[in-house]
């Protein structure tokens, strides 16, 4: 059965936020077996069920996270599907959080909208962790909006401590931007509990994406098995939302249905139960995701050049005691085959010593000796550059320049020939975003045989303090893999990953910079820079570094 997706309407849910303001109620459940498990930061005690299987533990734990739009629900909803994990042998705790407006949990102070909820969903997996009767292992099912805080907590959080080690999610939300739905089910009440929840209009983009495990999830993710049913009061889309950015990221720890029917989230537990229970079982006896450090590696970036500021200026820091041979080129001509037009005929290449002194220097890199230059490395013009060096420990600064001043579009590349000696731990270029058809461009390639972990950041309004005076007033950045799928991106880097951003110790010093933390898988990725207002131009500098 085919789906068609129609985008969100303010005006067409008017009818539903009067509706679920009348019916929504707080939910609560009382049970001899509920215990507190933590204290929010408002005062709200925050309960759990327990559901222990027979015989002597410790077990493996399962959170079972109830749903109800954010605003309603408790985790009496959840009691079939705690007692048959009970029954699996896992520690079940079904799971209450504070709730968006109009609900609320009994003493609740605060709105209970992101990220409260999954703050104290964080604090169930911390708490669960470090019960004595759970062997250390956490994962969780979670339906609706309870799928929603599964995905979420499986994409974030710290390792071994308040992120899962695996999630089941039934009718979850995974991308709350994506507000569309399907008019022949009729499931348009999904988009006024996403923006109830986080508490934004639809048109805050950025707010709406920084609560979606979609836009948040990385190769580090916990394993997830997702499921949606055809006609699901969750649009099916949010679905495939999530499994195209597991797919897009090379995940292959991650498994997806679309059932028959339109039952919801543990509606239809019972058809599901086998495989949940399965899943769980496996994605704990999995060896967890490693995280390495990055090996940076083969980096380019292409950009407008022009006189001045507008020179293309590359940064690269060599760290290890071995020295390295790279290979650098700047090419202008041989762009133009690949449909860029403007080009710079002429580009001339320099490299600097952390002093500032030129080391090395090129203008025609034919004119260099036949086998100075590595095999397929060759520029296809005689008037593009090249510069082949072996480097110490440093920092080495690349420049990029027209003959007589000239501008066009250039590309500057630096290749690393030893790959297995020291190591790239930091690139960066700056350049002048032209227009909106001519961003700055960054490429790099990340090696190794590990998930590893970077920061990507866009600099404009920080360049000031440098002395550059057009700097690009407001950048964004996007992270895009080798097929050209977007990744992440963000527009002023406080907006989204704030604290993760902040644990690199190298945050942007002005607000309106961008940035970007993520566990990668290895391979080729681009960064792309544009200013957030469509037509403005100006300086900018796109950076990687690699994280330990």
């Amino acid at each position: 059965m085919g789906n068609r997706k129609v985008n969100f309407c303010p005006s067409i849910v008017a009818a539903f936020v009067a509706l679920a303001c009348a019916f929504a109620t707080p939910a609560r459940a009382s049970s001899s077996d509920t215990e507190i498990y933590g204290i929010a930061p408002d005062g709200t005690a925050l309960h759990w069920v327990v559901y222990a299987p027979a015989g002597a533990g410790p077990w493996p734990a399962v959170l079972v996270i109830h749903g109800g739009g954010f605003k309603s629900g408790g985790p009496e909803s959840g009691a079939v599907v705690a007692a048959d994990l009970a029954g699996a042998g896992f520690l079940a705790f079904a799971i209450e959080y504070r709730l968006a407006p109009p609900g609320s949990l009994p003493g609740q102070k605060s709105t209970g909208r992101f990220p409260q909820q999954t703050d104290d969903v964080k604090m169930a997996i911390s708490a669960a962790r470090a019960d004595s009767r759970c062997n250390g292992q956490v994962g969780a099912v979670g339906g609706s909006a309870g799928a929603v805080h599964t995905a979420f907590t499986a994409a974030t959080g710290s390792v071994g401590d308040d992120r899962l080690d695996v999630g089941v999610c039934l009718s979850g939300g995974y991308d709350l931007s994506d507000l569309s739905f399907d008019p022949a089910v009729g499931n348009v009440d999904y988009a006024y509990n996403a923006i109830n929840y986080v508490g934004v209009p639809a048109s805050d983009q950025a707010a709406l994406r920084a609560a979606s495990p979609s836009w948040l999830a990385d190769a580090s993710a916990a394993p997830l098995l997702l499921f949606n049913s055809v006609q699901d009061p969750m649009p099916v889309f949010q679905l495939v939302d999530m499994t195209s950015k597991l797919q897009s990221l090379g995940m292959t720890n991650y498994q997806s249905s679309i059932l028959p029917g339109s039952g919801h989230a543990f509606d239809y537990w019972s058809v599901i139960k086998d495989q949940a229970i399965a899943f769980l079982a496996a994605g704990f006896s999995a060896a967890p995701i490693k995280v390495g450090p990055a090996e940076l590696s083969n980096v380019s970036t292409r950009s407008h050049v022009s006189a001045g500021e507008g020179a293309v200026i590359g940064g690269f820091i060599i760290t290890g005691d071995a020295p390295k041979r790279i290979v650098l080129r700047a090419l202008g001509p041989s762009l133009a085959q690949a449909g860029v037009v403007d080009v710079l005929l002429d580009p001339v290449l320099e490299l600097h010593d952390s002093t500032g002194a030129v080391i090395a220097k090129n203008n025609n890199w034919a004119d260099l000796p036949t086998d100075v230059v590595a095999a397929g490395l060759a520029p296809t013009s005689p008037a593009e550059s090249v510069i082949v060096a072996t480097l110490p420990a440093g920092n080495y600064t690349a420049v990029v320049s027209g003959v007589g001043n000239s501008s066009g579009v250039a590309l500057v590349e630096l290749y690393d020939l030893d790959p297995g000696s020291s190591t790239l731990s930091n690139i960066s270029t700056r350049a002048e975003v032209a227009s909106d058809d001519d961003p700055l461009i960054g490429g790099f390639i990340l090696g190794g045989t590990d998930v590893s972990s970077i920061i990507v950041r866009a600099i404009g309004p920080s360049l000031l303090s440098q002395g550059v005076q057009d700097a690009l007033p407001d950048p964004t950045l996007e992270l895009r893999n080798s097929n050209g799928d977007v990744l992440f991106e963000n527009d002023d880097w406080r907006t989204s990953q704030e604290q993760e951003v902040l644990a690199t110790s190298i945050p942007p010093q002005n607000d309106q910079d961008s940035a970007i933390v993520a566990a990668l898988k290895p391979g080729a990725y681009t960064a792309i820079v544009h200013d957030a207002q469509s037509g403005v131009s100006g300086i900018a500098l796109v950076e990687a570094y690699a994280l330990p």
